[in-house]
């Protein structure tokens, strides 16, 4: 036959054990905020579990200010220069003509057979 275990546990939202509710080690269970809670060595009442999302006011505020310092990125438009001589693109990075796409290389483009690839 089958045993039923039940551990001290309550249906009232955010009541919360304390030390003379358990022993070291002892768990208990409140339904209505979905935490499990245990009494540690140094007699501390810990939540070891937390069904639900544990994100509180204060922690979406500081997403939304994050968000907001964030939100805006600006990208540099424009003229992006003279690519068929060294210089520096938009973000200050070193470009040459070799990565110009619409300018004919100098020099010329040589062709090499590879043979077959098996």
């Amino acid at each position: 036959m089958a045993s039923v275990i039940k551990i001290k546990r309550s249906e009232t939202a955010s009541a919360v054990p304390n030390t003379t509710h358990l022993a070291v080690g002892e768990v208990a269970l409140n339904t209505a905020d979905q935490q499990i809670y245990v009494r540690d060595s140094n007699d501390n009442i810990v939540v070891v579990a937390n069904y639900s999302t544990g994100i509180t006011q204060e922690d979406l505020d500081r997403l939304d200010a994050l968000e907001d310092a964030t939100a805006t990125l600006v990208f540099p438009t424009g003229d992006y220069g003279n690519l068929t001589a060294l210089t520096q693109d938009a973000f200050g990075q070193a470009i040459s003509a070799s990565f110009d796409c619409l300018t004919t290389p100098l020099g010329s483009i040589g062709e090499a057979d590879l043979g077959v690839l098996t």
